[in-house]
């Protein structure tokens, strides 16, 4: 039998391979979309979940889950949102799409100009700085997801109209914006207060058709956002 080397040996240290950066990769409309409807998907699987619980008596077992629901549906239209903000301004920026009157407030920071120079790579560098920028700000508030949807030339008050469809388009604008502060702001008293109130303590109630309906006015509102987005890129190559 071979000598088994028992030798003590130090910890070899520093050749742990460095892992590289990963690069965004820019995705289509379609792919945005499948992102969004595949893991909306998942989410509306724990009703069943849910449903289980409830069937024999673990009502708050329930009722947690339902609040999980709302964390992630959230979660999900910020992704959303985060996404289709790269794909927009992308395409301002390379003359697919015409520019929003916010395009020129847009700040780029000087290290990203110089590298856009030395490397004559100015699409790339654009998109990576926004994947990097938009990767640390939330737009679930009325105030940021109006400013956001403005920017990328979307339009707030378009995507409620055709989302909501009320008898005007400030009517639905406005019923659009309660609609989203009212899910953010019970996101926020959710993820950060187990949803119940500082002054009471007491639990707020939620029920299965609470968040359905919360679902779907989150599924009307990216369904509107695709659409204006394919409206978009249809009149693009139209005028090609």
């Amino acid at each position: 039998m071979a000598n088994k080397d028992l030798d003590l040996h130090s910890r070899v240290e520093g050749v742990r391979e460095p892992q590289l950066p990963l690069v965004p990769i820019q995705f289509s409309l379609e792919e945005i979309k499948q992102h969004f409807d595949q893991t909306l998907l998942s989410i509306e699987n724990e009703y069943a979940i849910a449903d289980n619980l409830l069937s024999v008596g673990k009502n708050e077992d329930a009722k947690t889950v339902w609040r999980s629901q709302i964390i992630f549906l959230e979660g999900l239209l910020d992704f959303y949102i985060h996404e289709i903000s790269k794909y927009g301004l992308y395409s301002m920026f390379c003359g697919k799409w015409d520019k929003s009157e916010k395009y020129t407030s847009v700040r780029i920071p000087m290290s990203v100009v110089e590298a856009a120079f030395v490397n004559d790579e100015s699409k790339k560098c654009f998109f990576d700085y926004l994947n990097e920028c938009f990767s640390r700000q939330v737009f679930l508030a009325a105030e940021s997801m109006r400013d956001q949807l403005n920017l990328i030339g979307i339009g707030f008050g378009d995507t409620m109209h055709k989302a909501f469809s009320k008898s005007t388009s400030n009517e639905s604008q406005q019923y659009g914006a309660k609609i989203v502060e009212e899910l953010y702001k019970r996101r926020n008293l959710i993820a950060h207060q187990n949803d119940r109130e500082h002054a009471s303590a007491k639990q707020n109630t939620i029920t299965k058709e609470f968040v359905e309906e919360a679902g779907n006015n989150i599924v009307a509102i990216v369904n509107a956002i695709h659409s204006i987005a394919l409206e978009k890129d249809e009149m693009n190559k139209g005028s090609l």
